[in-house]
């Protein structure tokens, strides 16, 4: 359950708190101990007479939890799922992250390194991309597939939350590899738009293909690449933003400066708007309501607070 339909009915929690607070102040046992008889002013401490003391505050409960599920049950609960036209065709992304040691070791975006601040706002974007699908791939010294071209937005996160500086043995930077790796995972995409996120804080300095060769590779599939340069410049570790500004133009897509954390989401987020999918039809969306289990709760409830008064308290106190 995510949301209620009608939740403003909920407000009717606070008399049926109220009414047992001064219930529980004025007497916890209900109208059935109202009536007192000296018959049992002799047995008063007996374990029978306290086992249905603690019967009747429990019967009484029964009462106003039922109520509780009833008003539950009132204001519609239950979940909303928004399901896109079987027409629909997104947007395919590939995200090529730098997890090289500079990544980790920088003090640029201090509390947190720049791999964490990327993970971070990663996720977040993946999060807006509905209808798309989207891969991973994390390059250092080398390049790998971290996950195909995948629609399942909770295994992710839970993989760019994983993903560390120690996933790849190899040291450096190789931006061509990834770029490649990429676009190979892009190349039999049927998408309207195909596209490459790089995230880098570091100049390509080892590798099998030159950025370049590999720009070209994605220019002729027609893939875009969005280069996101993440630091500072004059930082501890180089930096080349010609070079990731030279791929974004050949490919028809943009460059990025990214100095900080804030202008990184900033940036995350103009791509978003970017690269949206126009939709033929408005999406579905499905309520699937939770009111029988609420309704049902409250009859179990009432249920066992009538059975209370017929067995073991049909006789007051």
């Amino acid at each position: 359950m995510d949301q209620f339909q009608r939740p403003y009915l909920l407000l009717l929690i606070i008399p049926i708190l109220i009414l047992l607070f001064f219930q529980w102040k004025q007497n916890p046992y209900g109208p059935i101990f109202s009536i007192k008889s000296d018959r049992f002013q002799k047995i008063n401490g007996s374990v029978w007479v306290e086992l249905r003391k603690t019967l009747l505050l429990i019967s009484e409960l029964l009462v106003y939890v039922s109520m509780l599920f009833l008003i539950f049950a009132a204001a519609g609960p239950g979940s909303n799922y928004k399901l896109a036209p079987d027409n629909t065709q997104g947007i395919d992304i590939m995200i090529a992250l730098d997890i090289s040691g500079s990544m980790v070791n920088s003090y640029d975006f201090l509390p947190k390194n720049r791999l964490s601040v990327s993970k971070d706002l990663l996720k977040q974007f993946i999060k807006k991309r509905i209808y798309d699908r989207i891969g991973i791939v994390v390059f250092a010294g080398a390049a790998y597939l971290q996950s195909p071209l995948s629609s399942d937005r909770y295994a992710l996160e839970e993989l760019i939350t994983d993903t560390s500086n120690e996933d790849i043995e190899e040291q450096g930077t190789a931006i061509g590899d990834a770029l490649v790796l990429s676009t190979y995972r892009l190349r039999n995409s049927e998408a309207k738009s195909k596209i490459i996120i790089l995230l880098t804080d570091g100049v390509s300095n080892t590798g099998k293909l030159d950025p370049e060769t590999a720009a070209y590779t994605s220019q002729t599939l027609g893939i875009k690449v969005y280069c996101i340069g993440i630091g500072k410049e004059e930082g501890q570790y180089e930096v080349n933003y010609d070079s990731l500004l030279k791929i974004s133009s050949n490919t028809n897509g943009k460059f990025f400066r990214a100095e900080s954390p804030e202008v990184l989401e900033e940036v995350l987020n103009e791509i978003n708007r970017l690269e949206v999918t126009s939709l033929p039809s408005k999406p579905l969306e499905i309520h699937e309501t939770q009111f029988p289990s609420y309704v049902f709760i409250f009859f179990l409830f009432l249920f066992l607070h009538l059975s209370l008064k017929i067995y073991p308290l049909k006789e007051k106190i």
